[in-house]
């Protein structure tokens, strides 16, 4: 079992000037407060700001924009809400749009920040596992949101994917990604808007070389469904939170001890991302393996 070292979410060393040109514009006891860092997705910026700096969020919106000329809408962030995995937003600074296109690694990507889920720190992670697809797999993207793993893969291999998601307004956008990249798609994929567990009955045993499980909160409980559709020595990428290796290994164990009976082994553990103060997102590589 392999454990990698993180890679940061937030890229705040690129970000902090902005705070530079807040220093005397607003109190210091204030600046201490707000985040060194932020998202910036397309031409759009989101920071986590604190609702008791409300007051304060316009002159914050104008120093990012300021200091990065590319971002041209501003938001404050707040919770991720609903199945939909819907971000609360109110816009601080800019133009008051929600819809953008987000580039990675060439590939672009149609986001409404308002309809659907991005973490544009995952770019890097979403172009490792597309590299660990072979041509002519088939994979399974349980929770696609708007498709950045499904981008990558078949932009990148001869692969077919299926690519899943409760979220109709993520998919839309899906949609319209498959379109821009037309000239880069190399494999295939099909789109479903489906219930992940019901999705996951209704397929027959041994169908995918891989499926990716990033809702990080709750992919874990999927993975005993996950791994019968799964081909013997096929690996589920399951992404969990938590603050050690041993524990996000004990989280699957405890899992599948309880319900899923087959063989396993846990082939790497690598972090992710920093998530939350002693609390990371790491990537549990399942590995289905012949019945003894």
């Amino acid at each position: 079992m392999a454990v990698e070292g993180s890679h940061e979410g937030l890229r705040s060393s690129k970000y902090i000037k902005f705070k530079e040109l807040l220093r005397g514009t607003i109190p210091d006891e204030v600046l201490k407060l707000i985040p060194n860092s932020f998202y910036i997705i397309g031409d759009i910026a989101v920071i986590n700001l604190p609702k008791e700096l409300g007051s304060y969020a316009a002159e914050v919106g104008r120093a990012i924009q300021l200091t990065n000329k590319n971002v041209r809408a501003v938001y404050m962030g707040g919770s991720t809400v609903s199945d939909y995995r819907i971000k609360e937003l109110t816009h601080i600074y800019g133009e008051e749009r929600t819809e953008t296109i987000h580039k990675e690694y060439g590939i672009r990507i149609y986001v409404d920040i308002s309809k659907a889920y991005f973490n544009p720190s995952l770019s890097e992670e979403r172009r490792r596992v597309a590299n660990s697809v072979v041509d002519n797999e088939r994979v399974l993207d349980l929770f696609t949101g708007v498709g950045p793993f499904t981008l990558h893969i078949i932009c990148s291999k001869k692969s077919y994917v299926v690519a899943n998601d409760i979220n109709p307004y993520a998919l839309t956008y899906l949609r319209k990604s498959l379109e821009l990249n037309k000239k880069l798609v190399r494999g295939y994929v099909d789109i479903i808007n489906s219930d992940a567990l019901e999705l996951l009955k209704s397929l027959r045993e041994e169908t995918f070389d891989k499926a990716i499980l990033d809702l990080p909160h709750k992919a874990v409980h999927y993975l005993p469904n996950v791994l019968k559709i799964l081909r013997v020595n096929g690996i589920a990428y399951t992404y969990i939170i938590s603050d050690t290796p041993s524990n996000a290994a004990k989280e699957v164990d405890d899992v599948l001890s309880n319900s899923y009976r087959a063989n396993y082994m846990i082939k790497n553990i690598i972090r992710v991302l920093d998530y939350a103060p002693h609390k990371y997102i790491y990537r549990v590589e399942v590995c289905k393996l012949p019945t003894k």
